[in-house]
């Protein structure tokens, strides 16, 4: 039997079938309070999932759901709360939710006071392969996804396949699209492997699958817990991706973060073939594998001129070079590569393309 605890940089990540370890986690621990923060979804249809486990004075901080919240104003919000109810340093919060809240809560809890302990419950399938490991937090400013955040270690990361059956086949979609990327940068199996659920309305995500897209990060967390080298891998598809995200944030109807993470790596696959880093086969492949994930009409109106705006704010740029982490072969990657401006339109007219 594979074990049910995989310990990532000193953060225990539990494969929580039946909340055993979540509630012995809860019974074992001395804290004055606990805080569970969500969003109207994650309140509304996991929280039910958990109360019985925690003390019936558990606070609950509740904010709105969306990237497009995932700001300094939701962040003063969660503190006015918090200041409110007299929360102390010495309280637990319970990050209950998806990336933006893992993201946002992790920085909010972790400025409250220089810092109290939290957990991840991640409740969609994004956080549970991604947001939640690594301690990473953020938010987006001026429109630059995560232009503000901190390295943070959560306590314990409780994952629990149970959450998705709340989500929508098309957040289910979304999350997978982490899980392909973890695949294409380091897992040549698991890439071909996974490719035979695509003919499902749904992907078919058991605790297996989840563990072997896990191993890949933690991985590379460990090797590179600040994100100065071989971390930067788990970027492939975000350069462009973040800036179509952004691009699209208050559209009528925004993309999710996986779909977008999907148009990036579709565009990024492109500029490694281009470069020489893949052969032709590798990228049809590829492209194969994408293009039944992603409906490509969402984006035909991208603002250019914005777009780039957003590229050029990119966190992994350097000393005026806009670096890409693009992939060497199925399973294999490489960093720092930097692309120039007319390369990256050409990208997106291929993208715009298809």
């Amino acid at each position: 039997m594979r074990p049910e605890i995989i310990n990532i940089d000193g953060s225990p990540l539990y494969l929580d079938k039946d909340f055993n370890y979540f509630k012995n986690f809860i019974s074992s621990r001395m804290y004055s309070s606990y805080v569970v923060l969500g969003d109207e979804n994650s309140i509304r249809y996991c929280y039910p999932v958990i109360q019985g486990f925690l003390p019936d004075n558990t606070l609950v901080v509740e904010v709105a759901a969306g990237e497009a919240n995932k700001t300094i104003e939701t962040c003063h919000t969660i503190w006015q709360k918090l200041l409110a109810e007299r929360v102390d340093r010495r309280a637990l919060a319970l990050l209950l939710g998806g990336g933006v809240i893992g993201d946002m809560g992790g920085l909010a809890v972790s400025t409250y006071k220089r810092g109290m302990d939290f957990v991840h419950i991640p409740t969609t399938l994004m956080s549970m392969t991604d947001s939640s490991i690594g301690g990473k937090t953020g938010i987006d400013f001026e429109g630059v996804k995560n232009a503000i955040g901190l390295f943070s270690k959560p306590k314990a990361i409780f994952t629990h396949l149970g959450f998705l059956d709340t989500l929508p086949d098309r957040e289910v979609w979304s999350g997978f699209s982490e899980i392909v990327k973890h695949a294409l940068i380091a897992d040549q199996v698991l890439f071909r492997s996974i490719s035979k659920t695509l003919s499902q309305s749904r992907p078919d995500i058991n605790y297996e699958i989840l563990r072997q897209s896990i191993l890949v990060k933690k991985t590379l967390v460990e090797r590179d817990p600040f994100e100065s080298s071989v971390r930067k891998a788990l970027n492939f598809g975000h350069t462009i991706g973040h800036a179509i995200e952004s691009c699209m944030l208050h559209a009528t109807n925004p993309i999710t973060h996986g779909e977008a993470v999907l148009y990036g790596m579709i565009a990024e696959a492109w500029l490694s073939h281009r470069m020489g880093l893949i052969l032709a086969d590798n990228f049809e492949e590829i492209l194969s594998v994408l293009l039944r994930m992603c409906d490509l009409s969402k984006i035909k109106d991208i603002d250019r001129l914005a777009f780039f705006n957003f590229i050029l704010n990119d966190k992994k740029n350097e000393s005026g070079k806009i670096l890409f982490s693009l992939l060497n072969g199925i399973g294999s990657f490489s960093i720092n590569k930097s692309v120039d401006k007319d390369a990256i339109d050409q990208s997106i007219d291929y993208l715009l393309a298809l």
